[in-house]
């Protein structure tokens, strides 16, 4: 495949095994350029087997992003002006066409040194989380991201995000930059065809993501007490979880007679989600809690379209916001995340598994992939790379 952009230099603050849908953009970057170099933080043992012309430059020794978190002030200036440093060296060669900064972080590194890189630079920011002036301690390095955030986007010559609902929140965005929805859709390259390996003895239900409160999990426990349709269910845990929470689901499961039937599988390397989501037969993708980013994840949680990828029913919240995006699909079921609404929700699928899976991997070839709906945008990268040269 031709090649049309030379260097792309990527910026993301935390390792991008952590957010599949950088992953994505990475792999599809690769195609189009000679070189994809990525600025990172060293938080993954992992790291996803990246196309030859990727490099990963990733800081400092390894620790996790919740160790991170607790670390002291000294710390964290120290990493953040390694990562402003790292970013503008790379970014400062001849050869770099574009670089793509994803969330306010990386954004404000480049706010820091844009001044002191050549003109001819092009930024293209991806907003995945918006940040929270208010959830931010005063003074921190997060907080002057959340603050700078707007002003930096002046500068820009390129701006994404997951969803268009996000759009409202950033209403003084300059009237003539660029702007492109990608949803939080799975890649072709990484989400093959299941290979159907499922247990016929027992239900397996997964939630992937981060395990906390809000998702209907706590209801979800006492289900698994009685078997569905002659099988006992089994709830598949998967993604990081705070000690406290983890505790209180363990006591939980305990005190109902269930320890057996919940599997909790730790972080690990993106690559190997795909499999394990496939051997799994309906995917949970309740979001109750009710901040800025929960009430817009109609097209921005990575989750319900992984799980449609690897042939899952999926179980969504019943609010406007999912069911105006998927409430014509038949892989979708909605309920109000209560005890009995999830019961009879799964009583309701777990006869269909097979036929509504097919048709939500159907769903992922034909539309709901990042390669569709990433175009576009890589599309008017290239365009504005011809008219800058």
């Amino acid at each position: 495949m031709a090649t049309l952009l030379n260097r792309v230099v990527v910026g993301i603050y935390v390792d991008p095994d952590f957010y599949p849908p950088t992953i994505n953009a990475i792999l599809n970057l690769a195609e189009k350029a000679e070189e994809v170099v990525v600025v990172t933080r060293n938080n993954s043992h992992a790291d996803f087997p990246y196309p030859s012309n990727v490099r990963l430059i990733k800081g400092g020794p390894f620790i996790s992003v919740r160790d991170s978190e607790k670390k002291n002030l000294l710390y964290k200036i120290t990493a953040f002006l390694w990562f402003t440093w790292t970013l503008f060296r790379v970014s400062a060669s001849s050869k770099t066409d574009w670089i793509v900064l994803y969330d306010a972080f990386p954004l404000l590194a480049w706010g820091i040194v844009r001044r002191i890189l050549s003109s001819r630079k092009k930024c293209w920011y991806h907003n995945h989380d918006m940040p929270s002036l208010e959830r931010q301690r005063k003074g921190s390095i997060g907080w002057f991201a959340a603050r700078y955030e707007h002003s930096f986007m002046k500068h820009i010559q390129l701006f994404s995000l997951p969803s268009a609902d996000r759009l409202a929140y950033y209403p003084n965005r300059p009237a003539e930059l660029p702007v492109h929805v990608i949803p939080n859709y799975p890649s072709l390259h990484v989400y093959h065809r299941p290979d159907g390996q499922k247990l016929a003895n027992e239900w397996r239900i997964i939630f992937q993501g981060f395990i906390g409160a809000g998702h209907g999990l706590e209801e979800l426990l006492p289900i698994l007490k009685e078997p569905l349709h002659g099988k006992k269910m089994r709830l598949i845990l998967k993604g990081s979880v705070r000690d406290e929470y983890r505790q209180s689901l363990i006591d939980q499961a305990e005190s109902l007679g269930v320890s057996d039937q919940v599997t909790w599988v730790g972080i690990g390397p993106y690559a190997d989600i795909p499999k394990l989501t496939a051997s799994c037969h309906v995917g949970i993708a309740i979001h109750k809690n009710t901040d800025i980013v929960s009430k817009t994840l109609g097209t921005a949680s990575n989750k319900i379209y992984e799980y449609a990828a690897s042939g899952l029913p999926v179980i969504l919240y019943d609010i406007e916001q999912f069911t105006k995006y998927l409430g014509n699909y038949p892989w979708a079921f909605f309920c109000d995340g209560s005890e009995s609404g999830l019961k009879n929700t799964l009583a309701q699928i777990l006869p269909l598994v097979d036929r509504v899976g097919l048709d939500a991997r159907k769903s992922f070839e034909e539309k709901m992939n990042f390669e569709q709906a990433f175009q576009p945008a890589l599309a008017d990268a290239v365009t504005i790379t011809r008219r800058h040269s």
